[in-house]
């Protein structure tokens, strides 16, 4: 396996960042396709304009620069998009595969959710609590904060799993990996019990 000489692994670029070089958005522009879209469509219209002569002369000089201003920040967004290629690509992808497990198996599934066995403090927890270990290199490329042990948050994962998929043209849809049957998630037995006791209780009183 070759490994891509000088090439380090960035999601976010100079768009991106302020002044300081702080990373100011959640996720990178060119992961924004709509906006890009919008971006294009405006200066493509702002154009036609001119060419129909609907702008007064006054103003012409004014939108000039105003398509200007709009045609360099789509070549930033553009510029920004990452094009991974060996060693940094198969790193990615395996990244992807493995956090899409992890995510999956830390989700309740499609019949907990169904039934109603999942509560609003668990999710909460799986969200904001660090507990699915990642690369470190990653996460910070990814503008992810891990934890002494090297583990994000589930908000944190699935942002990453977002990117990674966007990169790799593979799916990019939390739902979309929640598994159907049998939970993985580190529910609590005895919680889960109570729950299911309950539901019969509740069902032998309307019998």
């Amino acid at each position: 396996m070759t490994k891509d000489k000088d090439v380090n692994v960035e999601f976010f670029g100079d768009v991106d960042r302020n002044k300081n070089n702080e990373i100011t958005s959640e996720l990178p522009a060119w992961f924004h396709r709509e906006h890009l879209s919008i971006l294009e469509e405006d200066a493509d219209q702002l154009e036609r304009q001119i060419e129909r002569g609907d702008i007064p002369k006054l103003h012409i000089s004014m939108t000039a620069q105003e398509i200007k201003t709009k045609r360099e920040k789509i070549a930033d967004i553009k510029a920004a998009i990452p094009k991974f290629t060996g060693a940094n690509k198969n790193k990615i992808s395996e990244a992807y595969f493995k956090l899409k497990n992890q995510i999956a198996d830390s989700l309740p599934t499609h019949m907990e959710n169904r039934k109603g066995y999942t509560q609003p403090r668990e999710e909460l927890d799986r969200m904001k609590n660090f507990h699915i270990p990642v690369d470190k290199d990653l996460a910070k490329a990814c503008n992810v904060k891990t934890n002494i042990a090297g583990k994000v948050s589930g908000d944190g994962a699935n942002k990453m799993f977002k990117m990674f998929g966007r990169i790799l043209g593979e799916n990019e849809n939390v739902e979309r990996i929640r598994k159907e049957g049998k939970s993985e998630s580190k529910r609590d037995m005895e919680d889960f019990t109570k729950h299911i006791l309950k539901e019969l209780a509740s069902g032998r009183e309307r019998a």
